[in-house]
């Protein structure tokens, strides 16, 4: 900008005279103001070294005056102080920033912010500073790290910068347009057009944005438009500087006379409030600069260019308040100006590069010091540099790495560089390979195998520490794992661990279930509370008899869990790979007494117990548990059949201080002394005769399968009688030998079988005979055994697990030395029980002792491979004989063909000894628990299971294995013989099922489906009082019935009942872990044919006993009440009878019409064939493009506006039909209508914003195409 007023000005005559002239607040006679100059008093003045010494009481010092950066070569062009911490900041004409740290001035920072442009304005901010240049914005933090540099075309010849808010600055310059900037998104958000002038000083005050141009104008705008609501044209040559300050705008600047512009010695004042000018004030200097002083509302300061300083009150002008200082600047035209926001200091920047720092208050040692804002945060330095510590030139033995070293070319080197004979590149030598490898390496051609001795990590060589001067080198690297680096350290197979599912912003549908399983079984979800009984529940599947057996089932209860078994094996069965949720049955179990009394609800409320949960026993008593509830369900389910046709019969009664066994109504109860037996023997057996009635008709399919027929016997201690009564144990819990002369004898797993059968037991009984309780023995005696053997192992007990481990040592020869006193106690156990086949013996792996053989036939064990993968401790096949008098004799194997061999042996025994029950058991499924010690959470429970060749019918997997693992929704096929291998370090068995290999078909029943069309009949409301007031549907009639292929329109509303759990990431990104668990509430299905199209025929809101979080009565329409049965108004039902109408449907083969069915069945629990789902979410989808809202698609292809409030199922399934409908006319059109349709939606929701208007007429204005069918 040029200033021709100020063109008096002649730099030779301060240089000559050496003297600046500068006024005391003491003086009392000022010159008259005359129009082209004025003339100061020759005694007024006072030589610049004078200055600081004479007038120590005046308001203002100038403390320091500096030359800038690049001062020698640019002038001073903007200077800011800081309004966030104690920094002065200025720019210079040649592109440069730097800053100065509080009232001594010392420099902070100093970068380049353009290569040859001048700084125009600089602004502070929270994040930094802006430094606004004539084409350019740069944003840098204020240690001088920039942030960004921004730049556009309409940035031409820039001035001034105002920032609104925290996101948006206003740019302005000589331009016609001002730029709205966003700070966050680094662009430009609006371009203000403000005329050909330009804007060249920008202020804002509480109503106003006030923007002046060169001519002369200050234009008032509105904040938030930035229109022009009022004008002032305060100047008619050109405005030099304004500021504002509450209700005052004040300005200086130029007026046009005959030669020129002439500088207006009156400042022009105006009241904001009433939008008028006041009376102007007059100054004493050429006003070039002006600022407001913030704590002052009524003083100002005006420089001029010659450096002049006037500070005057805008209220009064008083001659003895006036002051005014002359600042030395060499001549310089003074070019920035500022003021503190303390109004503590004040400085200016001249043209000569020089910066001035006037502070306010008598300048002493002991006056405080002054500050740039009364409240400013603390500015961080940079770390200062440790010191250099001295070295002594005497000193023998500095630590070099103390002495700097000096930057050299390359090239150059060192007296202390190695010779390179030192710096070759030498690798370690490669150890020699274990010597157990070369001996039993096989070569074909020039490859050689051997079997893995497991003395070492796959893939990895351990190398022994080498020995140098007599000192073991330490290992630069070491694992941290436990146990590694230890010989024969073994790491859990990946088909073991736990696998997390990677949830995502749509939960768990978009996560990859096909790599983790390519079977074509099914596996199961495990994200819900209690899944650790998936394993269980896969083991019950995969038993076909449990199978068939569940699938018939169906009763009239609310939560049984036979129901809920054959409903979930029903989705596995349709289900054929994606694993499937078992929340329904899980809903059930956890509203059965018996399961809580029993601890094995595990609460999802409380993340600590279940992780301090002991999985081994929570499983062995969840297969206890399951056995008997299974067998008391369809025990009253047959009772209360009995009782449809019949008289009503005695309730079944279960004992619970005989549990597990399953005990009889009628139980035999014989006292008697032993010496008279052979007395009482014929109404003994007419008892028995009576208690077998009655145990026919305590006896369930589950009791057939699991039961093994015992009579326990209890003999008084003291009086010698004898009780007697028959049961049905369901399961066997292995009982292990702890004695001190046994911990050393080796047993085999059919010996702890059998003693766990045949267990002894004193314990205090009552004695009908005694007449009080007495000490007595409890014995048993098998009659029957079972068709399914259900063993649970009991290694939650670390004596039970040492005891596993010492017999698998034994097993598999890995104890090669023994102690005499351990082989006396072996052979003392072999010698308690004689062979009965005598000397005719001639099984080689017999271990019980012969009348003419000193020792057991001992054979050579071979420890060249990992024996306990080729011998396991556990057979896979048993056979098991029952003799007449209740003995049994179990022998194990490892092959069907070895156990028909063995045991094809002529008989020996006597008539007393005759065998009733012979069963050969196979081993079908185990159920083990894998630890990982590090990571005690993420310990879990698999299923290895031998899959019967009709589940493979079902699918389209291979059948070269048929033993699987099942680790919840991960399914990999493996070798029957790690079925029976253990590592007890993270494996161990937890549940074992053999099952007759000669199973009797009547046990193995065909499934058949017990849903049949009554379902529908019998609906009655929970609601109390309900009656049919809030009926909202026509059932179906009986000449109506669905068939296969027509169409039913559905759709369901959830509630939540646990919260979604996320956790934030490193990276700032939100991660699920466990994604919100969601219940069904209500379900409605339209009839989709008919003349009752449209129609609802189910409309049921569903009763919850659980607490719900959340009702999402925007998204579902529920509210509070509506599935209470004490509250709700509405129809009312238990899930389980909706359920089995939609089952119901889904069998019969109706085609379900929907948007996002997929979803609805999940939660449902319910698996629906594709073929069988018609989703709208497809239909009008174009692929790679996003999903279209069921609200979009009825507004524009019907025409009607859903959804507004809150969701009506009825409506939103009704809305549905007709949208299949309406694709199905479009279809009738052809391929080519159909596209076009789906490419009208997707331009008219793009141009939406896919945003329904508030109106259906918008549409029209959008040029989106309404048509309505139906």
């Amino acid at each position: 900008m040029e200033f021709p007023g100020i063109a008096h000005f002649d730099p030779n005559v301060a240089s000559a005279s050496e003297e600046i002239l500068l006024y005391s607040e003491g003086n009392v006679q000022y010159p008259v103001v005359q129009a082209e100059g004025y003339d100061i008093p020759a005694p007024q003045y006072v030589p610049a070294d004078d200055q600081y010494n004479v007038y120590t009481n005046a308001e203002f010092h100038e403390t320091h005056s500096i030359l800038a950066d690049g001062g020698d070569r640019f002038g001073v062009s903007a200077i800011a102080f800081d309004h966030q911490e104690e920094l002065l900041w200025m720019g210079n004409q040649g592109g440069h920033v730097t800053s100065y740290y509080g009232p001594g001035m010392q420099k902070y920072t100093s970068f380049q912010v353009h290569a040859n442009q001048e700084v125009r304005h600089i602004h502070t901010f929270d994040e930094g500073i802006l430094a606004l240049t004539t084409t350019s914005l740069r944003c840098q933090i204020r240690r001088g790290i920039p942030v960004f540099t921004y730049s556009s075309v309409h940035m031409e010849d820039m001035q001034c910068q105002l920032q609104l808010s925290q996101d948006t600055v206003l740019m302005g310059g000589h331009q016609e347009k001002i730029i709205e900037f966003n700070l966050p998104r680094r662009q430009e958000t609006k371009l203000h057009q403000v005329g050909k002038n330009g804007c060249a000083i920008l202020r804002q005050s509480g109503r106003f944005i006030c923007a002046g141009d060169p001519s002369g104008r200050i234009d008032l705008r509105d904040p938030n438009t930035l229109s022009v609501e009022h004008s002032l044209d305060a100047h008619s040559g050109s405005l030099s500087d304004f500021d504002v300050h509450g209700n005052l705008l004040v300005t200086c600047g130029f007026s046009n006379r005959q030669c020129g512009l002439s500088v207006d010695r009156f400042l022009m004042v105006y009241d904001l409030r009433m939008l008028r000018a006041l009376a102007p004030l007059p100054v004493v200097v050429d006003p070039l600069l002006l600022r407001f002083l913030p704590s002052f509302s009524s003083r100002l300061a005006t420089v001029s260019a010659l450096g002049q300083l006037q500070l005057l009150d805008t209220v009064a002008l008083d001659s003895s308040g006036l002051s005014l200082y002359q600042v030395d600047t060499a001549g310089s035209m003074c070019l920035a100006f500022d003021v503190s926001s303390s109004c503590q200091c004040v400085a200016l920047g001249d043209a000569g590069g020089s910066i001035h720092l006037l502070v306010s208050g008598p300048v002493s040692a002991t006056s405080t010091a002054p500050v740039f804002n009364t409240f400013s945060r603390e500015t961080e330095f940079a770390d200062p540099v440790d010191p250099l510590p001295p070295i002594g030139f005497t000193d023998d033995a500095p630590p070099l790495s103390t002495v700097p070293l000096p930057y050299t070319q390359p090239g150059t080197s060192l007296l202390s560089d190695w010779p390179p004979q030192f710096l070759q590149k030498v690798y370690r030598r490669t150890p020699p390979i274990n010597p157990e490898i070369l001996r039993t390496m096989k070569m074909q051609g020039t490859i050689g195998y051997a079997p893995n001795p497991m003395s070492s990590r796959r893939n990895q060589v351990a190398y022994k520490a080498e020995r140098t001067s007599g000192q073991v080198q330490r290992k630069l690297f070491s694992d941290s794992r436990p146990g590694a680096g230890e010989v024969g350290f073994i790491a859990i197979p990946k088909r073991y661990r736990k696998t997390d599912v990677r949830y995502s912003r749509m939960g768990a549908s978009d996560f990859n279930f096909e790599q983790y399983n390519g079977t074509g079984l099914c596996g199961l979800e495990a994200t819900l509370a209690n899944s650790y009984c998936n394993a269980m529940i896969q083991v019950l599947y995969y038993t076909e008899s449990v199978h068939n057996l569940l699938l018939s089932h169906l009763c009239c209860k609310e939560f049984c869990l036979s129901c809920e078994l054959g409903f979930l094996f029903h989705m596995l069965d349709n289900s054929q790979g994606p694993p499937c949720q078992s929340n329904n049955f899980l809903r059930a179990f956890r509203t059965v007494p018996e399961a809580s009394a029993l601890g094995l609800i595990l609460s999802d409320r409380n993340p600590e117990a279940r992780r301090r949960a002991n999985l081994i026993s929570l499983i062995q008593n969840w297969n206890q548990f399951i056995l008997h509830q299974m067998h008391s369900e369809l025990l009253e389910t047959r009772r209360r059949q009995e009782e449809a046709e019949n008289s009503r019969q005695p309730d079944f009664v279960y004992n619970e201080l005989d549990f597990p066994s399953i005990l009889g109504s009628a139980q035999l109860r014989l006292s008697k002394n032993r010496h008279d037996r052979q007395q009482e023997g014929g109404t003994q057996a007419s008892s028995k005769q009576c208690t077998t009635e009655d145990m026919q008709q305590e006896e369930t399919e589950i009791s057939l399968l699991f039961g093994t027929r015992q009579m326990n016997t209890h003999i008084c201690m003291t009086c010698n009688s004898e009780v007697s009564k028959e049961s049905i144990v369901l399961l066997t819990n292995l009982i292990y030998p702890h004695n001190s002369s046994d911990n050393q004898a080796e047993y085999t797993f059919c010996d702890v079988l059998m003693r766990s059968m045949f267990p002894e037991q004193t314990t205090p009984a009552w004695c009908e005979h005694c007449g009080r309780y007495r000490q007595s023995v409890r014995s048993r005696k098998i009659t029957a055994l079972p068709q399914i053997m259900a063993v649970n192992c009991g290694l939650d007990h670390p004596q039970n697990k040492q005891f596993w481990q010492q017999q698998i040592e034994l097993a598999t020869g890995q104890r090669t030395s023994c102690s005499p006193g351990e082989t006396k106690d072996g052979e003392a156990a072999r010698k308690l029980r004689m062979c009965r086949y005598g000397t005719g013996c001639t099984r080689p792996s017999c271990r019980f002792s012969h009348s003419t053989m000193s020792s057991p036939p001992v054979t050579t064990k071979d420890t060249t491979t990992p024996l306990a993968a080729v011998r396991p401790w556990l057979p896979a096949h048993l056979t098991a004989k029952l003799r007449k008098d209740g003995d049994i004799d179990i022998q194990g194997f490892a092959s069907p063909t070895t156990q028909h061999a063995d045991w094809n042996i002529p008989q020996l025994e006597d008539e007393y000894e005759e065998i009733v029950q012979t069963v050969n058991y196979d081993l079908t499924a185990v159920v083990c628990h894998v630890s990982e010690s590090r990571h005690p959470e993420r310990n879990n429970l698999v299923a290895l299971i031998n899959v019967p060749s009709s589940y493979h019918k079902k699918t389209t997997s291979s059948c070269d294995s048929q033993w699987y693992i099942f680790n919840d929704f991960t399914v990999t096929p493996v070798p029957g013989s790690e079925a029976v291998w253990f590592s007890l370090d993270w494996k161990l068995p937890c549940v074992l099922f053999f099952t007759n290999r000669n199973l009797p078909s009547e046990l193995v029943p065909p499934p058949l489906n017990p849903l049949t069309a009554d379902v529908f009949r019998e609906d009655e409301s929970l609601a109390r009082g309900c009656g049919q007031r809030m009926i909202t549907f026509t059932p179906l009639g009986t000449n109506e019935m669905l068939g296969r292929g027509d169409i039913v329109a559905m759709d369901a509303e959830f509630v939540t009942l646990n919260q979604e759990e996320s956790e934030l990431r490193s990276d700032g990104k939100m991660s699920t872990i466990k994604p919100s668990q969601m219940s069904v509430a209500r379900i409605t299905c339209i009839r989709g044919q008919g003349p009752l199209e449209g129609t609802p025929f189910i409309d049921d809101y569903i009763s919850t006993q659980e607490q719900v979080v959340d009702y999402l009565t925007k998204f579902s329409g529920i509210k509070p009440g509506d599935l209470d049965a004490n509250f709700s108004s509405k129809h009312l039902t238990t899930l389980k009878s909706t359920y089995q109408k939609l089952r119901f449907l889904v069998d019969i083969g109706v085609k379900f019409v929907g948007h996002g069915l997929k979803n609805d069945f999940r939660v449902i629990n319910l698996v629906v064939p594709a073929e069988q789902i018609i989703d709208t979410v497809s239909l009008f989808h174009l692929p790679h493009h996003r999903m279209v809202s069921l609200r979009f698609l009825a507004w524009h292809f019907l025409g009607i506006n859903i959804q507004s409030e809150t969701h009506d199922s009825v409506e939103d399934a009704r809305t549905a039909l007709h949208l299949y409908q309406h694709y199905c006319h479009l279809e009738a059109k052809g391929a080519s209508a159909v596209r076009a349709a789906l490419e009208e939606l997707y331009n008219a929701g793009n141009r939406l914003h896919w945003q329904v208007p508030c109106g259906l007429n918008d549409s029209n204005s959008s040029g989106v195409s309404v048509t309505s069918h139906g």
